[in-house]
């Protein structure tokens, strides 16, 4: 039963990324090639699958939104190159997602608390320190993660 959800869940995001447009392959192409995920791409991933930003935006269009939407206050800088850590992967998920978290994280809404949320909900796995950098595979199978669990409230 795992398998098959894992399987359909593949597939939808696998539907999803073949719905983006040549830029974007590229942009898919240049994520996976680095060792590390950065935050440009990853924004622009999470932005897009929500239905937050066209598909066809760039890059610089999604770290806009963040800035527009006041999300990107509890980054340290918004710098589409550099790497994204686990906590602001974290933090962006559960903001852009409008996900509820614990009470810390109602409390204290940010990165660090972010983290904690998703390593109990095991929508990131590994390690789950709020500062660690993320390979690419770690951030689409986070966001793969992500998109079930929302379909399944649905």
């Amino acid at each position: 039963m795992k398998n098959v959800s894992f399987f359909t869940l593949f597939f939808m995001f696998f539907l999803f990324l073949a719905n983006l447009s040549a830029q974007s392959n590229e942009m898919m192409d240049q994520f996976f090639s680095n060792d590390q995920a950065d935050l440009g791409t990853s924004t622009y991933l999470i932005l897009a699958s929500a239905g937050k930003i066209e598909e066809s935006s760039s890059i610089e269009d999604a770290l806009l939104w963040l800035e527009k939407e006041d999300i990107s206050n509890m980054m340290i800088n918004l710098d589409a190159g550099r790497d994204i850590t686990y906590g602001e992967l974290a933090y962006l998920m559960m903001e852009v997602y409008s996900i509820k978290g614990g009470l810390m994280y109602s409390i204290f809404p940010g990165p660090r608390y972010a983290a904690r949320e998703v390593a109990y909900r095991k929508w990131i796995s590994g390690r789950s320190m709020p500062g660690r950098s993320l390979k690419p595979n770690e951030v689409v199978n986070a966001l793969m993660q992500l998109i079930d669990e929302m379909e399944k409230i649905k």
